[in-house]
């Protein structure tokens, strides 16, 4: 299992954030994100600009599959609405259509973007928790880690032990699957997400994060889920 010796923490109100009302910025972002910058959406699986007919119009006969034939209706529905809410953010940096934007899945629940007007990489990531989808966009690489406590200890230890473990995932993902000593040779950066309930998220990334777009979350955020990292 990596470690996360070298994985430098960033409280969230560390980080300057700008918040965005999920309803009414129907999740626009009109040019990818800069370096340093990171876009995030916290989207419930019933989210309303996800709808049927979006669905079927922006996945792909593969996508449209998965989500139908997945053992867990709950489960397939959330993949569909999270994988046409990422082609629609996408579609607006790229300003083209959500149909146009290619998202493909390779080992290690990796998500890589293709568009041929993209200048740049662009990196993505996408993590489940209950109700709930984390959708992360950057121009450095990018892991997305959630754990829940499910033992109902909130002291200092139970919650450091939830943020090593949400920061182990979120490298493991960011590093594309990479061994652990190779993966280690890197710095890399944890930013904790303020998530609501009993989660813990943090957002681990191959670059300083400078600022932050984030949609769907409540300002201001709580101390006490903003320095789960302390």
């Amino acid at each position: 299992m990596p470690s996360t010796d070298r994985i430098s923490p960033l409280h969230a109100t560390d980080v300057p954030w700008r918040y965005h009302d999920l309803a009414k910025s129907r999740v626009r972002i009109h040019e990818p994100p800069a370096p340093g910058e990171v876009c995030l959406w916290l989207v419930p699986s019933e989210f309303r600009f996800a709808s049927a007919s979006n669905i079927g119009n922006w996945l792909t006969p593969a996508e449209r599959k998965r989500a139908r034939l997945h053992p867990n209706s709950a489960l397939g529905r959330r993949f569909g609405v999270a994988r046409a809410t990422l082609r629609l953010v996408l579609s607006h940096m790229l300003d083209c259509e959500p149909d146009e934007v290619g998202v493909g899945d390779e080992p290690g629940e990796r998500i890589v973007v293709a568009h041929p007007l993209a200048e740049g990489a662009i990196h993505a990531d996408v993590a489940y928790s209950g109700i709930w989808i984390v959708i992360a966009v950057a121009s450095a690489r990018i892991g997305l880690g959630l754990t829940v406590e499910t033992t109902g200890v909130r002291d200092a230890v139970a919650k450091k032990l939830m943020w090593d473990e949400a920061a182990r995932i979120g490298r493991t993902r960011a590093a594309h699957g990479e061994a652990g000593d190779d993966a280690s040779l890197q710095d890399w950066y944890a930013l904790t997400l303020p998530m609501p309930g009993e989660i813990c998220g943090v957002l681990v990334t191959e670059q300083p994060v400078a600022s932050v777009q984030a949609f769907g979350w409540e300002k201001p955020f709580e101390a006490e889920d903003s320095r789960a990292a302390s």
